[in-house]
C-alpha cells in the first residue's frame, strides 16, 4: 500500500510516500511542490500540472492531509486552500485529514528534512490507523 503523505505550508506543498508492507513501511519518496502565484491562472494550471505528475508518479492508495483550520487564529491561508482544493479535485484515491494531535503523537523520521517531517507524520498516522 503506498500512503502520501501532504502539509500545506504557505505556498508549498510538502510531500513522503511511504510504500507499506504488512508491519514494515519505507520512504520511497519525498519532496515540496510550490505555488508561485495564488491569484494568477497559468500558475494554478502549472499547480494543478505538477500535482496530476506527482500523483501520477506515487501511484497513492490513500493521501494522508495534515488538517489546517479554515477558522480562527491558526487558520489556513488562501494558498493553502487553494492547493488543498486543487489536490482533493485531483486525487483518485481515498484522502484522510490528519489531526495535529496525531501528527504530534508520531515519531520523527530518519533521512528527510524537517520541512518534510509533518507529511511523514501524517502518513505515519493513517498508516498505524489502517494497520490496527
Amino acid at each position: 500500500m503506498n500512503i502520501l503523505g501532504v502539509e500545506f505550508e504557505t505556498k508549498k506543498l510538502n510531500y513522503v510516500l511511504l510504500v507499506c508492507d504488512g508491519d514494515e513501511f519505507e520512504i520511497a519518496q519525498s519532496n515540496r511542490l510550490e505555488l508561485s502565484e495564488t491569484r494568477s491562472r497559468a500558475s494554478l494550471r502549472a499547480f494543478q500540472t505538477a500535482v496530476i505528475a506527482m500523483l501520477n508518479g506515487t501511484q497513492p492508495n490513500v493521501i494522508a492531509i495534515k488538517d489546517k483550520p479554515e477558522s480562527g487564529q491558526m487558520r489556513a491561508g488562501a494558498a493553502a486552500l487553494k492547493m488543498e482544493g486543487i489536490l482533493l479535485a485531483s486525487a483518485t484515491c481515498d484522502v484522510e485529514f490528519v489531526s495535529g494531535k496525531r501528527i504530534k503523537d508520531c515519531e520523527p523520521g530518519a533521512g528527510i528534512r524537517a520541512y518534510q517531517q509533518n507529511a511523514y507524520k501524517a502518513a505515519v498516522a493513517v498508516y498505524r490507523k489502517q494497520a490496527a
